[in-house]
């Protein structure tokens, strides 16, 4: 189930747009009223909107939740009142939230609009690498392709050998490392030829001797990487000089590789993906205190076909890789920026690292799609 602030952006813009479109009198303030607020929606949306009964956990919405109820109504009276939405009292109102098999961002639709709704994000599609390369290159990667370990293996091994050792050298002169907090014990510390990992009541032993992070995986669970191998890293090594230099030539190596695959592989029959252009056309709105934008995004068969490659690089700041693709649209001269963020989601060195897409903050969708509000 999505979180509370999740349903109320959604649900506000639809129902909003459902009691104007209906002649129903209210005020925004109306909409602060949990109960009120699902009562509305039930009447206004004709799907079941019974898996969002998480927004009636709060009485009455304050703070953040109330923002997002005001920038919900703000942006579902903005698409009514737009001429260019023919919206009529006979249109029905869906409710695709709680539908994870949809296959496209489709939030809600109003009669035939659909519309993928956004607050304070640039975050298009949290895509992992394996989708990044499938969507420039038609290529067929599958989950689990690891940035590192895939596109750098000697200077990931480097990387993790480098880390481990200083783990092994800290316990042997500190005898254990131990961290407390409201919530859990994290531990570790050598018996024998073994490194012994705890958090709470979990145990987990290591041999001393290993070199590679694949032997490291085979030997520990996700919650000890996370919870104590990692959280040691953060407190002890994230500011060792050796450590950010590896970390940093890792990334710089799994960037290159990436940057020349995509130039010499690029498929623009398969870059629609990366737009999240579907079969059907729907409008990305997005909303903050400060501003409204709603952007019509083509179907997949009349997407223009004058979007190209510019140019694909990478950049690394201090240690985190960022893959950067550039994007022209060849009518107007625009370039479009897209920055996928390669990191480790819960801790270093513990599972597949996504690679996050946002949209370069100094470059508009509106390049791209075309503007309505």
């Amino acid at each position: 189930m999505a979180d509370i602030k999740t349903h109320l952006r959604e649900l506000s813009v639809a129902t909003t747009i459902g009691l104007l479109k209906n002649g129903v009198r209210f005020s925004v303030q109306d909409l602060y009223n949990s109960r009120q607020f699902y009562q509305y929606a039930s009447e206004v949306i004709s799907n079941n909107i019974s898996s969002a009964r998480n927004i009636l956990l709060e009485p009455v919405y304050v703070g953040e939740l109330r923002s997002i109820v005001d920038n919900g109504y703000k942006l579902g009276k903005k698409i009514y009142e737009c001429n260019h939405f023919d919206i009529s009292q006979d249109d029905e109102i869906l409710w695709l939230g709680n539908d994870t098999q949809k296959g496209d961002p489709i939030d809600i639709y109003v009669g035939h609009y659909g519309f993928s709704l956004k607050e304070e994000s640039f975050i298009l599609k949290n895509m992992g690498l394996y989708e990044l390369l499938n969507c420039m290159t038609g290529s067929h990667f599958r989950r689990g392709l690891h940035v590192f370990a895939d596109f750098a293996s000697y200077e990931y091994d480097t990387w993790f050998a480098y880390t481990w050792e200083q783990l092994v050298a800290y316990l042997k002169r500190n005898t254990r490392w131990i961290l407390h907090n409201d919530r859990y014990v994290s531990e570790c510390y050598i018996q024998g030829n073994y490194v012994v990992f705890n958090f709470n009541n979990q145990t987990e032993r290591v041999s001393v001797g290993i070199k590679t992070n694949k032997q490291f995986m085979e030997n520990t669970s996700s919650v000890i990487r996370e919870k104590v191998f990692a959280k040691w890293i953060k407190e002890v090594l994230s500011d060792d000089n050796r450590y950010t230099v590896l970390k940093r030539e890792c990334s710089e190596a799994a960037g290159e590789q990436i940057c020349n695959y995509i130039t010499e592989n690029y498929s623009p029959a398969s870059v629609y993906r990366f737009f999240q252009v579907y079969d059907r056309e729907y409008y990305y709105a997005k909303t903050t205190h400060l501003e409204t934008t709603v952007l019509r995004v083509p179907d997949k068969a009349s997407f223009p076909s004058v979007i190209q490659l510019s140019g694909c690089r990478f950049d690394v700041p201090k240690s985190q890789l960022n893959v950067c693709s550039t994007f022209v649209n060849t009518r107007t001269g625009r370039q479009i920026e897209f920055r996928n963020e390669c990191r480790f989601s819960h801790g270093q060195f513990n599972g597949t690292p996504e690679a996050k897409m946002y949209v370069a903050r100094d470059t508009s969708l509106a390049d791209i799609y075309e503007p309505i509000l």
